[in-house]
């Protein structure tokens, strides 16, 4: 008889157990994604720190180079119109300011000078409460040699000190603050006699010879008119000693009269710092 091959369920050889394959469905696809996001938004964010932080120390290294330049320039102001460098304002018109060190040049500077004493020759003459303004300043880092495209100023001269320079007691004499006229008293000898003679006119200033002008004048002696042919004399001889100083380019463009003085302005191209400065 043919015999039948016997079965085992046992398997010869051990059967290698495999461990479960991950799963790779949509949550662990939005997970990666998730992470990826999370580390470039730091990257981003750790960048942004970076650059506003390098912002901030270079505006406060730009601020402190202002502020020194500010005060030095105060300082040599105050030195040469006799004035306390704390009571002078400077401001520099430049973002950035460290442009100017590469340029050698600033956009535009004011100041402020409550008192500058100004030296010129043989005439001194102390303004109050000026105000300049400055743009296109080329070579700055040398002060001998700085000059000013386009510079503006105004200011006043007090009674007192336009009384010192004419030689003769000057106050206003426009109440209605429409004519701007003065008026001058001066003492003069009349046959031996010391009389005073009162003029009432309007200043202006003749911007090449820096004089001050007396326009539309009229005298009176003890209310007794003068006669322009006496007159025209007596005026000469103020105004010969009523010249403002000498600033360079920068120019007497106006007079004015007010009740604390008068008020002036100047204006000027290729402003030299070293014909303001005396230096």
């Amino acid at each position: 008889m043919n015999e039948r091959p016997t079965f085992s369920m046992t398997p010869s050889e051990p059967t290698q157990v495999l461990p479960p394959r991950p799963r790779t469905g949509s949550d662990t696809v939005v997970t990666v994604d998730r992470d990826r996001r999370r580390h470039r938004f730091i990257k981003w964010l750790i960048a942004i720190v970076v650059v506003a932080l390098l912002a901030i120390a270079a505006m406060i290294v730009d601020q402190t180079f202002r502020a020194r330049a500010e005060k030095d320039i105060a300082t040599t102001i105050a030195t040469s119109v006799g004035a306390d460098a704390s009571t002078i304002g400077v401001t520099i018109h430049n973002r950035p300011f460290l442009k100017a060190l590469v340029t050698d040049e600033l956009q535009g500077l004011d100041a402020t000078i409550p008192k500058a004493t100004v030296a010129r020759d043989d005439t001194t003459v102390t303004f109050h409460d000026v105000d300049v303004h400055a743009n296109g300043i080329r070579h700055v880092r040398e002060k001998s040699q700085t000059v000013a495209e386009t510079m503006s100023a105004s200011g006043r001269v007090d009674w007192s000190e336009l009384s010192r320079l004419a030689g003769a007691k000057i106050t206003y004499n426009d109440d209605a603050g429409e004519t701007g006229r003065v008026t001058i008293v001066r003492e003069m000898s009349v046959l031996g006699a010391r009389v005073d003679v009162s003029i009432t006119a309007v200043p202006g200033v003749e911007a090449t010879s820096r004089r001050v002008t007396l326009s539309s004048p009229s005298a009176s002696l003890d209310d007794i008119p003068i006669p322009d042919v006496l007159l025209k004399p007596i005026l000469k001889g103020i105004t010969s000693r009523f010249t403002l100083p000498n600033l360079g380019n920068l120019h007497y463009e106006s007079l004015k009269a007010t009740p604390q003085g008068l008020d002036f302005s100047l204006v000027g191209t290729e402003v030299k710092l070293s014909d303001l400065t005396g230096r």
